[in-house]
């Protein structure tokens, strides 16, 4: 086989189809649990009086409560396939959020966020990777670089629209048209989505050579039972390097991004004004976004070329570059280099996470592997908010400690990370 047939993008019509759809899936769950705080705070704290920095501080614990959904969809999906977890997690997640807008208390509110943070773990967090691993074990960084671009295009987009609908229609109104869109990508899963390229007459990866005939690569997948049991899992070394550095390395990525636009303001206030330095700081991390779009795919072709470990390395330096610059941030130019840097890791952890597990653990293995690695890495990564707040109370609202901070953890994950094996001890 030709090198260039495993980083060229010739997946196939149903392959591109796979991957729009599973772009589709990240950009909603991006959006609904983490881009849209945003605005829930503020929103909901100015139509009911409430104190929008609780709201906000709901957010934590709500995330933590849906890692438990990412353990227990991570096996269900094993049982059911992405089509029938993917389609009913939509409907409900929508008829969730449509009933977001109508809560009359807080503890409505955080029950209500806590719900459909949890249910959309299932098809932002497991159906996404498990879809992908399923039609591309081979091309799955060209194929993840292409899919993941949905959470960079959610960040530059989703808050403006769902500020819009809120505007205009009103909180309840805006909630029921976006839960009901959401209901409908599920309705719409069922007659949409193939769990296995053979089940529409394709190979995996697009590509015949080396791939069994299609009834009976049917029947492997419908009767394979991985020998990664739960308790394997947590015997196995690998899982927690790559959940452990992975987790730290999202950690990271959470904490630069979260942090941006507040780190931008500080720097520009006492030269521009609060008013003016919040606009060209939200600009900026609009235009950090529209760079994660290139980044997606920047990722995944660095992970075909030179490997899925050695790419998440570099990964992993490249923030620690993210975050020097953002130290010496008064320097003008550096805010920009910042910029860019800090745009290509947005798109970089979604695609090279799940790749790893697949390079590791194998096609067959990849879900029962993914259903510890996703879910761990997730309750990791919520780490960066406590940390973030705890490091600029003592400084004093000085960003240069929490970032030496992250600059520590995000070596300790490359660490783990450069302990990976390098074979795969699943079955291909």
């Amino acid at each position: 086989m030709k090198g260039n047939e495993l980083t060229n993008s010739k997946f196939g019509k149903w392959g591109w189809s796979m991957i729009f759809y599973t772009a589709l899936l990240y950009y909603f769950w991006s959006g609904i649990g983490s881009d849209g705080l945003n605005v829930y705070p503020g929103a909901f704290g100015a139509l009911h009086g409430w104190d929008s920095n609780m709201l906000l501080g709901f957010a934590t614990p709500a995330g933590i409560i849906a890692v438990i959904g990412g353990i227990l969809f991570g096996r269900l999906v094993i049982k059911t396939g992405v089509r029938k977890l993917g389609g009913f997690s939509l409907i409900l997640t929508g008829v969730l959020y449509a009933l977001f807008g109508f809560v009359t208390s807080p503890i409505l509110y955080f029950i209500c966020l806590t719900a459909f943070c949890f249910v959309s773990m299932a098809f932002g967090l497991i159906c996404t990777a498990t879809l992908m691993g399923n039609w591309f074990p081979r091309k799955k960084g060209i194929a993840l670089g292409w899919a993941t671009m949905g959470a960079p295009i959610c960040t530059a987009t989703f808050v403006a629209i769902l500020s819009m609908l809120y505007g205009r229609f009103g909180i309840q109104k805006g909630s029921v048209i976006m839960g009901a869109v959401i209901a409908l990508l599920g309705v719409i899963s069922f007659f949409w989505v193939k769990d296995t390229p053979a089940e529409v007459g394709a190979y995996p990866d697009n590509l015949k050579d080396g791939n069994e005939a299609y009834a009976a690569q049917m029947k492997m997948m419908r009767d394979y039972k991985s020998p990664f049991t739960i308790g394997r899992l947590l015997r196995d070394k690998d899982m927690w390097l790559i959940s452990v550095g992975f987790g730290m390395l999202w950690m990271v990525t959470v904490g630069v991004v979260s942090q941006f636009v507040p780190r931008m303001i500080s720097v520009w206030a006492p030269t521009m004004g609060p008013d003016a330095a919040s606009q060209k700081a939200l600009m900026m991390l609009t235009i950090a976004a529209l760079v994660g779009i290139i980044g997606s795919y920047f990722w995944g072709w660095l992970d075909q070329k030179i490997g899925t470990k050695l790419a998440s390395c570099v990964y992993s330096l490249s923030y620690i570059v993210a975050l020097l610059l953002l130290i010496f941030a008064k320097v003008e130019i550096f805010t920009y280099i910042a910029i860019v840097f800090v745009g290509f890791g947005i798109g970089g952890l979604l695609n090279l996470m799940p790749s790893l597990v697949i390079a590791v653990y194998g096609r067959k293995d990849f879900a029962a592997a993914n259903s510890l690695v996703s879910p761990i890495a997730s309750l990791i990564q919520k780490g960066a908010f406590i940390i973030m707040a705890v490091a600029l109370a003592a400084s004093g609202g000085d960003y240069t400690m929490p970032y030496m901070i992250f600059i520590g953890i995000d070596i300790i994950g490359l660490i783990l990370l450069m302990c990976v094996t390098n074979t795969c001890k699943g079955t291909e």
